[in-house]
């Protein structure tokens, strides 16, 4: 199981360099901002998204943090063999004081194509700093960084997606 989504993120990590590389989407260092600024929890509410595209392969990644603590997280990577689909269930915490972002993961589901999902229960904990990805003054994205160093961005989902979404379920 952790080697299917291990797979599945290292597609999407090579996808994520692909697009940022080719799409002329990124804003050069010199217009585009990183903050590290002290957030309040409120300010993570909300929709937060990852896409990209490669030749047949296109990947999606949704991340839902709910003002009640808990979380959704959507993964769905499709190509010409077919979609895959993993939603991840969690709760979360943040702490303004030390930047410190808490996901405890309780159920990870796997869909291949039509078949029934592979639901497990892996109770793990990921740790990671916050940072905002501002335009302007305006937050355009939020990066996730671990303690072991991996990191994780995401654009800011509109009220609209957030609705599409609420209404896909």
């Amino acid at each position: 199981m952790r080697a299917r989504i291990r797979l599945t993120l290292a597609l999407l990590a090579t996808l994520a360099l692909a697009a940022c590389s080719s799409t002329g989407t990124v804003e050069p260092p010199s217009q585009a901002s990183v903050n590290t600024g002290r957030y309040q929890t409120s300010d993570l509410y909300g929709l937060w998204y990852f896409n990209a595209a490669q030749g047949t392969s296109q990947v999606l990644a949704l991340l839902l943090l709910r003002a009640d603590g808990s979380a959704t997280d959507f993964l769905i990577v499709s190509d010409e063999h077919g979609m895959q689909k993993i939603v991840q269930q969690s709760t979360w915490s943040y702490d303004a004081g030390r930047n410190a972002f808490e996901q405890r993961i309780s159920e990870v589901s796997v869909h291949n194509g039509p078949a029934a999902a592979s639901v497990t229960h892996p109770r793990e904990v990921v740790r990671a700093s916050v940072e905002w990805v501002k335009l302007d003054d305006k937050v355009m994205g939020i990066r996730f960084t671990r303690q072991d160093g991996e990191v994780t961005s995401y654009l800011k989902g509109s009220a609209a997606m957030l609705e599409k979404l609420k209404q896909i379920k």
